[in-house]
Order: C-alpha cells, then structure tokens, then sequence
C-alpha cells in the first residue's frame, strides 16, 4: 500500500540516538537547547521553544496571550482539532471561520464577518504548507486581534521572505510522525513578545519560574542551602521535550531541504500531469513571493470523490482527506453555516505527498486517478 504519509528515519538518526546515551541524561538537556538554537537559525527567528508536541505548543501560546473565559478566537474550520480544542479548554469561544474553496486557507474577509469586540485573536492553518495570505489577514485583525499561526503543515514556507510561524504573535510546528520533518514526536514555538517567550518557559514546565536554575546549579555554583526549595510562576503541566528526540531532530533538520526537493518534484509532477483531467481541479501553485513546504497535494471533484478514493484504496493507493471540517464536530456545538468548507468537505482528497515516493509510484497515482475519471 502506497501511504499518504511517510517518514524518512535512517542510521544517521539512529547514530545520533546512540550519541545520547553515554552521557546517561535522556531528559531535557543540550540536545533539546541545540535544536531550539539550530531550528531558531532555520526560521530566522530569534528564539524557539521545544515542546513534546504541536498541542502543547498550543495550549502554550493561547495561555501565554492572555486568551481566557468569554474571549473569542476566529478559528479557520478546515483545521487540526487541537487547535479548537485549546480554546475551549481556557473557556473561549472558537468561532470557526469558512476557507477558501482552493487553497483551503482562511480568508481575510471572513475575520472582517467574524470579528467582534471579544475577539482576542485569530488561528490559521498555512494549509498543506500553502502559505495564508499574511498582509491582508494583518490588516483585516488589525492592532488589537493577536494572530496564531498553525505552520504543522509549513515546517519550510516562507512569505514575503519570513518564514511561516514567525509572522504572527506565535506560531506553532509539529514534528510528530506523519510530518515532514520527524522526531517521533514533538513540537514547536515562536512568540514575538520577549516577555511572553519567558513566560512560556515557565507554562512549559509545571509552572516554575523560568528564572530559577536546577538544584544542581543551586548547590554548586551558588553554594545556597536547601538548594530543593523553588517556587511558582504559574500552575501548568509538563510539556518539555527529551534529548533523544531532539537528538532525531537535530539530524533531521539538516536533511529537511532535500526532503522539500522531493516533495516539490512531486508536487510538479502532479500538477503537470493532473491539470487537463476533465472534472478534477488541482491546487493553486504558492502565491507569488511565497514557498511551500508541500505537505500536502489535494484534488477536487465535483463528484465521485468517495468513489475515487475507494478505487485507489482496491488498487493499493491509501489517500484521506485533512481536515474535517471543525464547525461539523457535534461536541463544538456550533451554531453555523460554512458553505465553502462543507463543498471542501464533499470533494477534496489529499494524494500522497512524501519523499519517499518513487517516481514509479507517483506515476502509478497518477495513472489510476485518470483511469478512474476517464473510464
């Protein structure tokens, strides 16, 4: 079976996990601070904080700006449930935001409909590594709405020449198995606000002041007594990362640019050979003065979608389709319409997209999806 996702993990990770072991430290340790400083480097971004997943990273930043009970957070509905879910879990509102019907981004006119004086901030999806339009979203938020910026899908997209996830007020990364770059699991923040970076140290790790050294360091550099004694910033859980992770990651971060020529050449391939099927719509190219990640490679059918996908699910091709739309989960009790979204709903499916792919089996994807449409 052809998967949809895929990972690409070697002897080099495995090294680099081996690496770690002598030292006897497996927890968070120079491993993690090296990938923060490396992954930082990669986004152009001053400072980054490594989490154990892209929910955590979440739940970091909604917290870390303030967003709390009877806050409303636009939240574009083609989306990761997790991203809802942290504004739920603080006592916000998600309102959840119709989509483009080709790039499946969230459009700026719907956070001028949405937006109201409770409104603390808005979540994107940079769909598929797409990049969202970011100048016309920033002038449709304005000085007072925050923006978060789910790039789990654009580990490598950049607009305008920023790197996505480092354009809003945070912006979060997922490094989980089925993502691009891999660590297992593990994620990724980016806050712009110095002051609100030192608090998500603190939100980080169960709430202990970010100012306070280890015990270790208490004991031997300071030569206090009852160097256990610490305090608290905050109440919060852990969501630190460990250096066998990092460790991964760190290797990974130097093969990411040939995992992105891959997927471009993919990508290429689909768009050439896909673009005169009668009855498919393929994805918009990035807009002009942006670069995707290519994460995901998405078809359009005005019918038969369902019917494609099992035709080449029979002929050992696995596709799905990300992401459900969030407005159409019972549990959000959501009180609205979002037309685009559940046309998107009935007939976009997600091809696969890796670099592990041959050009054999792009070519086999290819062949059957025509076959079907032509037959």
């Amino acid at each position: 079976m052809i998967q949809v996702f895929s990972n690409s993990l070697g002897p080099e990770e495995l090294q680099a996990i081996a690496d770690v072991f002598p030292s006897r430290w497996l927890g968070k340790g120079k491993h993690c601070d090296e990938f923060e400083k490396e992954f930082a480097e990669n986004l152009r971004a001053p400072r980054v904080l490594l989490t154990n997943n892209c929910t955590s990273a979440i739940s970091i930043a909604i917290r870390v700006l303030g967003i709390g009970p009877g806050d409303e957070v636009i939240v574009s509905t083609v989306n990761f449930v997790a991203c809802a879910s942290a504004v739920v879990d603080v006592g916000a509102v998600p309102i959840f935001a119709d989509v483009d019907l080709h790039t499946l981004n969230i459009t700026p006119s719907e956070i001028e409909r949405l937006r109201t004086p409770r409104t603390k901030a808005v979540f994107l999806l940079h769909y598929g590594g797409h990049p969202s339009p970011m100048d016309e979203i920033g002038a449709a938020c304005g000085d007072n709405i925050a923006i978060i910026e789910d790039s789990a899908n654009a580990v490598s997209s950049s607009y305008k020449g920023e790197m996505c996830g480092t354009i809003g007020a945070a912006g979060v990364f997922s490094f989980d198995a089925m993502k691009i770059l891999v660590m297992g699991d593990g994620g990724a923040l980016v806050l712009k606000d110095d002051e609100a970076f030192q608090r998500a140290k603190s939100y980080r790790y169960l709430g202990l002041s970010h100012q306070s050294p280890s015990g270790f360091e208490t004991m031997s550099k300071k030569k206090q007594q009852r160097w256990w004694e610490y305090d608290l910033d905050t109440v919060s859980g852990r969501f630190i990362s460990n250096d066998v992770l990092a460790a991964i990651g760190r290797v990974q971060l130097k093969k990411l640019p040939q995992f992105i020529a891959r997927r471009k050449q993919i990508w290429d391939h689909y768009q050439s050979e896909l673009a005169e099927v009668a009855h498919l719509t393929c994805p918009p190219d990035p807009l002009p003065g942006t670069t995707s990640s290519y994460y995901l490679y998405w078809i359009q059918l005005r019918h038969r979608r369902d019917e494609l996908a099992a035709y080449l699910g029979e002929n050992g091709v696995y596709t799905t389709f990300r992401y459900y739309p969030l407005h159409l989960i019972k549990f959000f009790r959501a009180q609205c319409s979002l037309p685009v979204a559940e046309q998107i709903n009935q007939t976009t499916l997600n091809l696969p997209l890796h670099q592990n792919l041959t050009d054999d089996d792009v070519q086999k994807i290819v062949d059957l999806t025509k076959r079907f449409l032509q037959g």
